[in-house]
């Protein structure tokens, strides 16, 4: 790969130096007479009106006036070129006149003469009659208009082409004819102009898709800042190429503004630029850089902006100064960073080379030390190119990870599946275990509680009476656990059915569960209940919850309490009920409020507590869509506050629990 990289910089400065040398052949003007009777425009082609033409200084001589006397001329001007200083107020502001005798082979062809730009404005006038004029050149700042408007004229069939041109600048920092007229056969010069057009459409069709791509990326994922700032770049490109050469902008839009375009689109570049590639490698330009691209390119476009044109085109050579200093430490960067870390380095490489060998051409090309061609566009296309390329490699990089990490995911996926539809059997069939075996528990402890109760009818001993209380209440506590067990696997297997609810029955019926408890008869039992509609819910559940809630009530009472007691309020609407359960009991201490409701947590080291009491409630008003809360105090009592949605019928329809 360092071979063939070395080859094509090889190639890229070979080509360079070659655009850069003047061609051999091609008849050039001495002392504003150019001889093409030799030449042949078939083989030969078009040819540049380059040399030297006759130069008159603060003069305006119109063709009349060379027929009438002919002026001495002062010196002759290479062209293109731009004035020297002479004698103006400002360098390159004045006026002047241009002429150049061309003799044409007999029997020419038809022929046709393409006029590029003069800065800033001019009129031609061929063997006397006038055939072009753009802006308005005068010898005063005040009428002067500037303008540049490509164009191709038709020439007449003529042995001798007398060519007089006028041109005024007083709103660049240079003047004169800059670029060379083009004199040939109209057949190969309206040939070239079209195809300078199809190749200026090309570039700024690619560019504008290039932009439009990278863009919509953008907008898809605004974390990939990269294709924002190379959308960025891609428009400002296509500003910069559709204001120079061609000059397309200024048929839409007034000469000062295309010439503040121009300038902009190639100031604001750099900063873009610079912050692209540090995007892209971040270990690889310092972040300092980039700052100082983004202040030296600020100033510059504060100074198009606000100031004069003829002000503003003085800021050209200090910022190509910088901006050449900015790509050359750039590229040092690049030159010393490690490689093997960067990915596509080889790419970026390639097409910054050829965008820093543009920038040097241009820099070169405007100051008129070469005679070559504006190079920015193609240099630019060539960078970009490369960076959509490395940029689509990244991208496609990317998918074929996502790509490779989505295949994993549906492996995964596929058997989490299959995990689940096994825990789902086993879920089932431990359920129906749990059921079958909590039923099957309970059978034989009723069996005891019977028989001790058979037992008693007989005459007992007082040792007796006692073994059989204690084994009553063992059994009384392992079927309490049992029926926790049976509530837990009922809870979570069973749907919700929605039913009329009695809160008072429901409430004296949990009570004669626990009437055989010793303290029943000292606790005072208090309800109140306010009812505005009829609630539904789920009978089962709502056992579950008050059984738990008054056995803690009962079972931690204060026997320290001269009125112990356990209250019950409860408040029925249309859209829910609020279930308020409070007592004056030993209460929790602050450290276990938190986990009071976890699985198997006890917050007190009492033999009847299985710790699946108030995890089952929980778990239960969950199903239900409502919500617990709880505050305690110690040695003063507990409040459980409960919120319960009515399940009217249209609760029922949009519930989620309905459908569980």
């Amino acid at each position: 790969m360092r071979l063939r990289l070395s080859s094509l910089i090889f190639w890229l400065i070979s080509a360079s130096f070659i655009s850069c040398s003047p061609p051999g052949d091609t008849p050039q003007a001495k002392e504003g007479l150019l001889d093409l009777k030799q030449w042949s425009w078939e083989r030969g082609g078009k040819v540049d009106l380059s040399g030297e033409w006759s130069f008159y200084w603060q003069q305006f001589i119109t063709p009349e006036s060379f027929e009438i006397k002919q002026p001495v001329s002062t010196r002759f001007l290479s062209v293109p070129d731009t004035w020297p200083t002479i004698d103006s107020v400002r360098a390159g502001t004045g006026y002047a006149t241009y002429r150049l005798k061309v003799q044409l082979p007999s029997n020419s062809i038809p022929l046709s003469l393409r006029v590029n730009t003069a800065a800033t404005a001019m009129r031609i006038w061929l063997n006397g009659k006038e055939v072009y004029q753009v802006g308005k050149a005068t010898n005063n700042a005040q009428d002067a208009q500037p303008g540049y408007y490509p164009q191709i004229i038709s020439v007449p069939p003529v042995e001798t082409l007398d060519i007089v041109v006028h041109v005024s600048n007083y709103h660049y920092r240079k003047g004169g004819l800059w670029d060379s007229l083009e004199l040939g056969s109209s057949k190969i010069i309206i040939r070239k102009w079209i195809w300078d057009y199809v190749l200026m459409s090309f570039l700024v069709g690619s560019f504008f898709i290039m932009a439009l791509y990278h863009l919509i990326l953008y907008i898809h994922r605004r974390s990939n800042l990269s294709s924002l700032y190379f959308s960025g770049l891609c428009l400002l490109v296509i500003i910069r190429t559709l204001s120079t050469d061609l000059h397309v902008l200024g048929f839409i839009m007034p000469w000062d503004w295309m010439l503040r375009s121009e300038l902009l689109s190639f100031y604001l570049c750099i900063p873009v630029f610079a912050t692209f590639t540090r995007i892209i490698y971040p270990s690889m330009i310092p972040r300092w850089l980039v700052q100082v691209s983004v202040v030296g390119a600020a100033i510059a476009s504060l100074a198009v902006v606000v100031l004069p044109t003829w002000w503003a085109t003085h800021t050209v050579v200090p910022f190509e100064i910088f901006a050449i200093g900015v790509a050359t430490y750039g590229t040092f960067c690049i030159l010393k960073a490690s490689w093997r870390s960067l990915d596509d380095i080889t790419l970026f490489l390639l097409g910054f080379l050829g965008l820093f060998m543009a920038m040097v051409n241009d820099a070169l090309y405007a100051n008129n030390i070469i005679n070559t061609f504006y190079a920015a566009p193609f240099g630019l296309f060539f960078f970009l190119f490369f960076q959509s390329a490395l940029l689509s490699r990244r991208f496609s990089q990317t998918a074929n990870a996502l790509e490779a990490i989505n295949i994993q995911l549906e492996q995964k996926n596929q058997e989490i599946e299959e995990k689940h539809d096994e825990l789902i059997t086993l879920n089932q069939e431990m359920d129906v275990f749990v059921y079958r075996t909590s039923h099957d528990l309970r059978a034989p402890l009723t069996s005891l509680l019977g028989i001790i109760g058979l037992m008693r009818n007989e005459s007992l001993s007082p040792a007796i009476e006692k073994y059989l209380s204690l084994q009553e209440r063992s059994i009384h506590k392992l079927d309490g656990f049992v029926r926790e067990i049976l509530d837990y696997s009922r809870n979570s297997r069973l749907d919700i059915t929605p039913q009329a609810i009695d809160f008072q029955v429901l409430i004296d019926e949990t009570y004669n569960l626990y009437s055989h408890l010793p303290q029943y008869e000292q606790i005072d039992k208090r309800t109140t209940i306010k009812s505005s509609a009829t609630f539904l819910g789920d009978s089962k559940r709502l056992e579950v919850v008050f059984n738990n809630l008054i056995s803690n009530a009962l079972r931690y009472y204060n026997p320290y309490q001269d009125n112990p007691y356990i209250e019950i309020r409860i408040d029925v609407t249309e859209q829910q009920v609020f279930i308020e359960v409070q007592d004056n009991g030993l209460g929790i201490a602050a450290e276990h409020i938190d986990r009071i409701f976890d699985m198997f947590y006890r917050a007190s080291n009492h033999q009847d507590s299985s710790g699946l009491g108030l995890f089952l409630v929980k778990e239960t008003i969950a199903k239900m869509q409502g919500i617990i809360r709880v505050n305690s105090t110690v040695n003063q009592g507990t409040t459980f506050t409960i919120n319960l949605p009515n399940y009217t019928a249209e609760t029922e329809q949009d519930s989620p629990s309905s459908a569980i």
